[in-house]
């Protein structure tokens, strides 16, 4: 499956979302996201380091990974079925006809294999090898990967699952991406 998001993207995406229950890639992708965000969190308060950007909830800095360790696998659910609900609901009124449980699958795993493979797991590798402040500089090569791969496999996603043209799926896509950025962006840092 994962090989084939990578070398055929469409096929592993028609898969899931044909699939007799579409919802259980998806949710173990989210699984495996938020446990691999946990512990680079946890090890990164372990080490007294904090966000250094503004923070929305009233979370002490000082604790502020402590804490987002324990609600980021919940808040990454929300913004897969963030992306679920609002691009399934543009898709639908483009004349797409997925259903939620096909919508949140394809989407999770669009959200969530970029997220881990290009972010999650080179910040864990750089911070063992270099430390917190090799994190921001390395971060300005692999991010922009990161966010340009779930991109295409969130439209990739959208168009396996509801059978909309490019166009449209582009449009049900950026719904899903933006609404799942207005969940998890005031919380996760």
């Amino acid at each position: 499956m994962l090989t084939d998001l990578v070398t055929a993207p469409s096929r592993a995406m028609a898969r899931v979302a044909n699939a007799e229950r579409p919802h259980r890639a998806g949710g173990l992708a989210l699984i495996a996201q938020g446990l691999l965000s946990a512990a680079l969190l946890a090890w990164l308060a372990i080490d007294g380091h904090a966000p250094s950007g503004p923070l929305v909830v009233p979370i002490p800095r000082a604790d502020y990974y402590a804490a987002e360790a324990l609600f980021v696998l919940p808040v990454r659910a929300l913004m897969a079925l963030a992306f679920a609900l609002a691009s399934r609901s543009l898709a639908r009124a483009l004349g797409g006809h997925g259903a939620l449980g096909a919508s949140f699958g394809t989407g999770a795993l669009a959200l969530a294999v970029p997220n881990v493979a290009l972010w999650v797991v080179p910040d864990l590798v750089v911070y063992g090898a270099a430390g917190f402040d090799a994190l921001a500089p390395a971060m300005r090569f692999y991010v922009p990967l990161s966010l340009a791969w779930t991109v295409s496999l969130a439209v990739v996603a959208v168009r396996a699952t509801h059978g909309l043209s490019l166009p449209r799926a582009v449009a049900a896509a950026f719904a899903g991406l933006a609404a799942q950025a207005l969940v998890g962006a005031p919380l996760l840092r």
